[in-house]
């Protein structure tokens, strides 16, 4: 028996669109400039967070639509890929934690980036602990797709500063 899963389509849109950010992310990279006191680190710190939250978004969207096909149920369905969504954050999170301690005091923190990223990561983590705790039954779709565009959200600010920084010292003539 095969369940039907409410949108899927919004779902597989959202992991295209994730896919676009980490593209985007990536093509910005030819127009970086080598820079002096650090910011340059701090690009690739956040574009390195672009691509790794589009990736997590990007699979994180799929992977209902793949249980779906075992007949699980949606309940379940949803659970299970929460449980997996927070396991890929917080791996996330430990790996770029790992990848600012070399360069941590090199340059001054994005204050705002910060903020925005840790605001939505609250968000992020309350939909996915409500739907693996099962806390509202029926309410699971909808806090999953909240969860995917929040972290979508992250993605896309982050890239934001990054194409911001990465033009700042570039001058048109």
């Amino acid at each position: 028996m095969e369940v039907e899963l409410p949108q899927v389509d919004a779902m597989l849109a959202i992991a295209e669109i994730a896919a676009t950010f980490a593209g985007f992310a990536a093509l910005v990279t030819l127009f970086a400039r080598r820079r002096v006191e650090g910011s340059g680190a701090h690009d690739l710190l956040r574009l390195r967070l672009v691509i790794t939250a589009s990736v997590v978004v990007a699979i994180t969207a799929l992977i209902p639509v793949a249980l779906t096909g075992y007949g699980l149920g949606e309940s379940l369905t949803m659970r299970l890929a929460a449980g997996i969504f927070l396991v890929l954050v917080y791996l996330a999170i430990v790996s770029f934690i790992r990848s600012y301690r070399p360069v941590r005091g090199s340059f001054p923190p994005d204050r705002l980036a910060v903020g925005v990223a840790a605001v939505l990561e609250l968000l992020v983590q309350a939909a996915l602990i409500l739907i693996v705790l099962d806390c509202l039954p029926g309410r699971q779709t909808s806090l999953y797709l909240s969860a995917l565009v929040a972290t979508l959200a992250q993605a896309a600010f982050v890239f934001l500063r990054l194409v911001e920084s990465t033009f700042r010292s570039i001058v048109f003539r």
